[in-house]
């Protein structure tokens, strides 16, 4: 648990530099609320739809540990809770990956982002 505080730390930090630095770079934010047991972070997501906030929401709630998941569409944002002890931001962004949309930590597989609704094709 120590260790994976640590990376919170580590990231926090960097996302601290990143921004003091007028850097436009997206990055993921994480927020380590020990007491609770919860991570908060979150990371950018491509989507253009409704259908896509609720393909992003419901594969990321569908990994184990995740407690909340809320898409922002119009910042394209999604919002995370989970207990770091069950599952990783790592593991949550794969999982959304996997479900066909692009994000900051993986990129979706061509295939699976090819049957995507016409509408919900993002890539230019």
């Amino acid at each position: 648990m120590s260790r994976l505080f640590f990376v919170a730390v580590a990231v926090a930090m960097m996302t601290v530099s990143a921004s003091s630095c007028g850097s436009r770079a997206s990055h993921s934010h994480h927020q380590h609320n020990q007491e609770a047991g919860e991570t908060h972070a979150h990371i950018r997501v491509e989507a253009n739809c409704g259908m896509c906030k609720t393909r992003i929401e419901t594969a990321a709630k569908g990994v184990t540990g995740v407690s909340s998941a809320t898409y922002d569409l119009q910042a394209r944002q999604l919002h995370l809770d989970f207990d770091a002890s069950k599952t990783s931001l790592d593991a949550i962004a794969k999982a959304v990956a996997a479900a066909g949309h692009d994000n900051e930590l993986h990129r979706a597989d061509d295939a699976v982002y090819a049957a995507l609704h016409s509408c919900c094709l993002y890539r230019n």
